[in-house]
């Protein structure tokens, strides 16, 4: 059985999400696809702008067999700890053959090459990197200047110049570091990705970056995201769109605030992704605090990136602290009906139990994700003025 795993937030689904399913399945030969999604944030540091169990279904009905959540601690994280926390998801199953991720490049050799630099970090690397960093520039911009340099050694060569500053390269060269470090037996595949640029607005030429999608459904033109999503998600998004159902930063804005009156610097040094500096500066200015994106804004620093300030937001809101979480069970968002005969083979391989329903789990195994969840429902019930449900009695999606 040949089973195909895609890492992916859908946030929202689009054209490009569509065609990577297909493209996925007849690459692969893939008899499944399984699909591990961000769960209700994501990781540039944001609440999804729609809840999980729609998102599944989008992905459900437009190719995917089965989809399990990320857990909110790696949805959020950096590119390598997102990463991480996905492929050891897919290969605990002990079933999957391939990964399908999308790139700007579509040079799996490329990306291998650099995936093996970052990991064994030969000294000429190491040094220059770390020379980067102490004269104050940000990770991304010193690991570039430290390829930069390092051009002109042979292992170098095969890595374009460009390929670290495109995002999905970034991601596809994580996903290639953590299958080596797990010593994974699934086969990598990747995608030219179908729209411009991740971080695009525009709209154009029938695909376009979730960035894009999202701009426009929360725009004043929501109806402008025709023909760029599939035509059986259309309608659900243009309704979540009209009922308010649609999630940013912002929305979060007041909690955060709550979060940060009742620490302190060395309480919020605690939370993942804080250092002592941020959580000092955080501290500093919290008096000049009206909103989450303004206050990321004020925070953001020539060394620090808006994004990974965001991050650091969203975990102290979450309470996600720095004690490592293992792994300890996979939950199904939803799946296919038809695709009975995937679950089966499964549960017959799989390492970690899968997982239907969190009531099902003890209190400690699900802490984190249920209140993250439950957050989630409770600034959009405010939002709406529609009361929504606990977390753990939520069905899984059928299709």
């Amino acid at each position: 059985m040949k089973i195909t795993g895609i890492i992916a937030e859908y946030n929202p689904f689009h054209n490009g999400h569509a065609y990577q399913l297909s493209k996925a399945r007849e690459l692969t030969g893939a008899d499944y696809l399984i699909v591990v999604m961000s769960g209700d944030y994501v990781q540039r540091g944001t609440p999804a702008i729609l809840e999980k169990h729609s998102r599944a279904r989008f992905a459900l009905e437009n190719g995917a067999d089965l989809v399990l959540e990320l857990p909110v601690r790696f949805s959020t994280a950096s590119a390598m700890d997102f990463a991480a926390g996905a492929v050891r998801m897919l290969d605990a199953l002990n079933a999957v053959t391939h990964l399908c991720f999308g790139s700007e490049s579509g040079n799996l050799d490329a990306l291998d090459a650099a995936a093996g630099i970052l990991e064994e970090e030969p000294e000429i690397y190491r040094s220059t990197l770390r020379s980067a960093l102490k004269s104050g520039a940000s990770y991304p911009a010193a690991r570039q200047k430290a390829f930069d340099v390092c051009r002109k050694e042979p292992l170098f060569s095969t890595v374009p110049s460009d390929l670290l500053e495109a995002p999905n390269n970034i991601l596809g060269i994580e996903y290639l570091r953590a299958i080596r470090r797990l010593h994974s037996p699934i086969r990598p595949v990747t995608l030219t990705r179908t729209s411009d640029n991740y971080h695009s607005a525009r709209l154009e030429h029938g695909f376009a970056s979730a960035t894009a999608v999202r701009k426009t459904l929360t725009g004043p033109e929501p109806e402008r995201i025709s023909g760029f999503v599939p035509e059986n998600i259309l309608s659900p998004l243009l309704e979540a769109a009209r009922q308010n159902r649609l999630l940013s930063e912002e929305d979060l804005s007041l909690p955060l605030k709550y979060q940060l009156l009742k620490s302190t610097p060395e309480s919020l040094a605690g939370y993942l992704d804080v250092p002592e500096a941020l959580a000092n500066r955080i501290h500093r200015q919290l008096s000049e605090y009206t909103g989450f994106r303004q206050f990321a804004e004020l925070l953001k620093t020539r060394e620090t990136t808006r994004t990974k300030i965001n991050r650091s937001l969203l975990h102290i809101l979450l309470q996600l602290d720095r004690k490592p979480q293992p792994l300890s069970h996979l939950r199904i968002l939803g799946f296919r009906k038809s695709s009975a005969p995937l679950l089966n083979h499964l549960k017959q391989h799989t390492d970690l139990p899968l997982v239907s329903r969190l009531a099902v789990l003890p209190a400690d195994a699900v802490r984190e994700d249920l209140f993250a969840s439950n957050l989630y429902h409770s600034v959009l019930a405010c939002k709406t003025g529609i009361p929504q449900p606990d977390e753990r009695s939520l069905p899984i999606v059928l299709v």
